[in-house]
């Protein structure tokens, strides 16, 4: 009998449906675990628990193209995409690297990953602009709220640029294993206990600095939750669309804070505000 954790949900998206980078753009917000791309399609992989909601969002989204869903059993996708893995620079100071490369000279900041079901390997924009924003904002010394965790990937940056203390969450318990290896490989295990649960649903937001790398709703509900605290943290949200730079830059005027600062990087923006 195959246990649940080896079947997954198929998204099948034609080479030939034209917008594929913004349609999987979308996905990757909606919570995709990974992607395969063949001569003819993209093939792009859910959890099973999204079995009843992917479909509603997919046909409310694109109805006009045709888009496949199908329960599978794991043909191995989830391991393969490891080998494709390599050592990234992200700038001067930081650099990821797979736990079995070897270690790399003059980096200040080496992050040790082990790549697992979690998302943050440093290989998708999001998660590169959440790493240019810590190292240009987060000061030694620092409290900071990692909203997403994922991997442990930012958490481990900004253990490893000199934050004192650092607060992660993530609302998927998938993740844990993922994390705390990967913690343990920065030799960082006994710094972070990864709390699971809605982060935008927390009684205080006592940190320095905020870097929420989640999906454009939710990155919305914290900016609300931030709205009514009297302490006034810096916060970094990626996970955006430029094309949603107008709909999230809007809300943040209206709710009386500022942008301080903005990138992009392909069709992600990434915005810091004050």
């Amino acid at each position: 009998m195959i246990a649940t954790s080896q079947r997954w949900l198929k998204v099948l998206i034609p080479k030939s449906a034209g917008n594929e980078e913004l349609i999987i753009a979308r996905l990757i917000q909606w919570g995709m675990l990974g992607l395969q791309e063949t001569d003819t399609d993209y093939e792009i992989y859910f959890p099973l628990n999204m079995k009843l909601s992917l479909p509603e969002l997919i046909a409310a989204e694109w109805p006009q193209l045709n888009i496949t869903i199908t329960e599978i059993v794991d043909n191995g996708w989830s391991t393969r995409w490891q080998e494709y893995f390599k050592p990234q620079t992200i700038s001067p100071r930081i650099a990821v690297r797979p736990y079995w490369e070897k270690p790399l000279k003059d980096v200040p900041v080496e992050i040790v990953l082990k790549p697992g079901m979690a998302f943050g390997t440093g290989t998708h924009p999001t998660t590169h602009l959440a790493l240019l924003m810590l190292e240009k904002y987060l000061t030694p010394g620092n409290s900071l709220l990692d909203a997403g965790c994922g991997s442990g990937i930012l958490t481990i940056a900004a253990l490893k640029l000199g934050a004192a203390q650092v607060s992660a969450w993530d609302i998927d318990s998938l993740v844990i294993d993922n994390f705390n290896e990967n913690l343990e490989l920065n030799g960082l295990s006994r710094k972070v206990a990864i709390q699971i649960g809605d982060v935008t649903a927390l009684p205080n937001y006592n940190y320095d600095l905020i870097v929420s790398n989640i999906e454009r709703l939710s990155n919305l509900r914290l900016l609300e939750a931030l709205v009514h605290q009297r302490n006034r943290p810096l916060v970094i949200f990626t996970g955006l669309l430029k094309e949603e730079d107008e709909i999230f830059t809007d809300k943040v005027l209206n709710y009386g804070r500022e942008i301080l600062d903005q990138d992009t990087e392909d069709e992600w923006l990434a915005l810091v505000i004050k």
